[in-house]
């Protein structure tokens, strides 16, 4: 199954590398690939604001009446977050320094956090955070005292992975190294006490973009479906 979806995917590159010209995304496209990023990730963590209020507030700078404060600055910041991903990816390090960045600018706003004593914007967890499933389930991640070494570890594998990407096979193909990192960033460590998601999915990308993929939006429509994928404990890479 895994193995046919990689040829497909293949396939699709091939006739998307035919295609391309010398000349990079206009910038229309690229604002819209950006809006579209920023509102999908967000609608995915409970963010109520349109996909109309959502071009109204990026494009335009008008506020939709009464929305929370906290929602219009995760799609502003999100946002800015995006601009500087698309601008650098080809020359981004994939670091933990360069992840808690990332997350302090993301998360910089305390009226993002819905609980003000886990304002935290680029620092790890201090508390054990869990999820509860669907199914009632309570599913628990990495301890924070464990945080540290696993990012370390997760990191250093993900760019051991990058220098030997090989789209023959399983192991090594892009889709699946980015896949990887998405897998162990969020459904196992969990890394800080918020925001998690947001940049779980931006770094995902932002391995794709440097391996000359385009991004992968997540979309309301797929949310139960993704939200699933996560519960799964056999999971391919558990």
């Amino acid at each position: 199954m895994i193995e046919k979806k990689l040829d497909e995917i293949n396939s699709l590159k091939s006739q998307i590398l035919s295609l391309r010209t010398d000349k990079d995304w206009d910038d229309a496209f690229l604002e819209k690939v950006k809006v579209d990023f920023t509102y999908n990730s967000n609608k995915i963590e409970g963010v109520t604001l349109t996909y109309g209020q959502t071009i109204k507030l990026l494009r335009d700078f008008v506020t939709p009446q009464n929305a929370a404060p906290g929602e219009l600055l995760d799609l502003i910041n999100h946002q800015k977050v995006l601009d500087n991903v698309f601008k650098n990816y080809q020359t981004e390090n994939f670091s933990v320094d360069n992840i808690k960045a990332l997350h302090k600018e993301l998360m910089k706003d305390l009226a993002q956090w819905t609980d003000d004593s886990l304002y935290g914007p680029g620092r790890y967890k201090l508390f054990e955070n869990v999820t509860v499933r669907g199914n009632g389930k309570i599913h628990t991640y990495l301890l924070p005292a464990e945080v540290p070494n696993a990012m370390d570890e997760l990191v250093n594998e993900i760019n051991s992975r990058l220098a030997n990407v090989d789209v023959l096979s399983v192991d090594r193909h892009p889709i699946v190294i980015a896949t990887y990192f998405h897998q162990q960033f969020l459904n196992r460590i969990h890394p800080f006490n918020d925001g998690n998601g947001r940049i779980g999915r931006l770094f995902t990308n932002l391995i794709l973009l440097k391996l000359g993929y385009p991004p992968i939006f997540i979309k309301e429509i797929d949310r139960k479906e993704y939200l699933e994928c996560l519960k799964r404990q056999d999971y391919l890479f558990k």
